[in-house]
């Protein structure tokens, strides 16, 4: 093993170039037409990493989610028995396909989606092959780089319960990490920003694409370094953080506006973090990958769900990646008890699992959107938070 970590960066436009249902909203009323319907593009952003002994790749899609496989979850309030289904966003065999283009295992590959409401239901293979492409081309051109990280605050992240609108009474871990790569002279070559809130600004009403303002934060970031500078956005624990006034918007009002205001404050959010940014060990490389299985609600059509949880090593840091939306409330438990000197949290990774609340949001009263729609049942929040620390501390050995 090498003491030094390799890499490269690179990103694929995915805009979509046909007609399209979104997902996020009801995909059968929220058709998009590229000729009108575009407002930014959408792209896959890349990190390919090796330390000599191990290679990771790390996929940032503007996209809703990423699973390969069509998932079925609850629907409305009240726990009623009906059923809305997600297509598959990825076709069955991308993360495999693309640990082929970086010659390495389909487990070394962490696909991660930024949760944008504003993106196609379904991306082919039209697009999947460019992103192999550039993960081919990327495998070819690594070099060596130096880490650090910067810690800040998102000033946009605010409990969304229990209505899906704003209650900032609620407190919720606002943490904004950002980690960046550099050249050994120094040049700045890529960032991977991580926090929670969910990107609702733009009220779809007219069947709009966008990466939303944590795609806009990622392209200005990119734009103030220049190059070939790319920057990953990571979603984090999420499940019940929205943006300020996030929710439904009332009227005819055109929100893309505050899509942008929120992109350049989420951009300021990043780049002030970065200036406080501590160099730090990036080797060893490693990755564990594991499934578990956690209580399914009483409701719900099968008694337990696989939830995937995979980690990436990269020196003294961590990244934990989860396919569910999760609770923000786990946030501080697991960084608290984690091994790591600095440990990343994303959901919406890997595939997609549905709403996970923590033990306390079942039973606060407060009902809402994510507790009448999870597919869990109160018992699995402590095995989950015991899954996530296991993994943590093995990846730690």
């Amino acid at each position: 093993m090498d003491d030094t970590l390799r890499a490269s960066f690179g990103k694929v436009k995915i805009t979509p170039e046909e007609t399209v249902p979104l997902q996020g909203y009801d995909p059968e009323l929220y058709v998009a037409d590229p000729a009108t319907d575009i407002l930014d593009d959408l792209y896959a952003r890349i990190a390919v990493l090796d330390d000599g002994r191990r290679r990771s790749v790390i996929v940032s899609l503007d996209a809703g989610l990423t699973n390969e496989q069509f998932v079925a979850v609850p629907d409305g309030f009240g726990r009623r028995l009906i059923y809305r289904g997600f297509a598959n966003t990825l076709p069955a065999g991308t993360r495999r396909s693309w640990a082929e283009a970086a010659q390495t295992a389909e487990s070394c590959v962490t696909v991660h989606a930024t949760h944008t409401h504003s993106a196609p239901v379904h991306f082919g293979e039209k697009y999947t092959s460019r992103i192999y492409d550039k993960i081919d081309e990327l495998s070819q051109a690594l070099v060596p780089v130096k880490m650090s990280v910067g810690v800040g605050q998102c000033s946009l992240a605010v409990c969304r319960r229990p209505n899906l609108t704003a209650n900032e009474e609620i407190p919720i871990d606002k943490t904004l990490q950002v980690v960046v790569f550099e050249s050994l002279q120094g040049e700045p070559l890529a960032s991977i920003v991580n926090c929670a809130v969910h990107p609702t600004v733009l009220w779809n009403k007219a069947n709009r694409v966008s990466s939303e303002f944590v795609g806009l934060a990622m392209a200005e970031l990119e734009a103030a370094h220049g190059g070939n500078f790319v920057s990953l956005f990571l979603q984090g624990f999420m499940g019940d953080v929205g943006p300020l006034g996030c929710g439904p918007i009332a009227g005819t009002e055109d929100t893309y506006p505050l899509v942008k205001e929120y992109a350049h404050r989420l951009y300021r959010d990043a780049a002030a973090a970065m200036q406080q940014r501590v160099e730090m060990n990036s080797v060893p490389l490693q990755t564990l990958q594991t499934n578990v299985s956690l209580p399914a609600a009483h409701e719900y059509h099968r008694t337990e769900m696989d939830v995937a949880l995979l980690g990436v090593r990269i020196g003294d840091l961590a990244l934990l990646a989860v396919s569910g939306e999760i609770f923000n409330g786990y946030v501080g438990p697991i960084r608290q008890s984690s091994p790591f000197q600095t440990t990343l949290l994303s959901c919406v990774a890997n595939g997609y699992t549905g709403y996970l609340p923590t033990y306390e949001a079942f039973h606060d009263g407060l009902g809402g959107y994510e507790i009448s729609t999870t597919p869990y049942s109160d018992q699995a929040c402590g095995p989950f938070a015991a899954a996530c620390n296991d993994l943590l501390k093995a990846l730690a050995k």
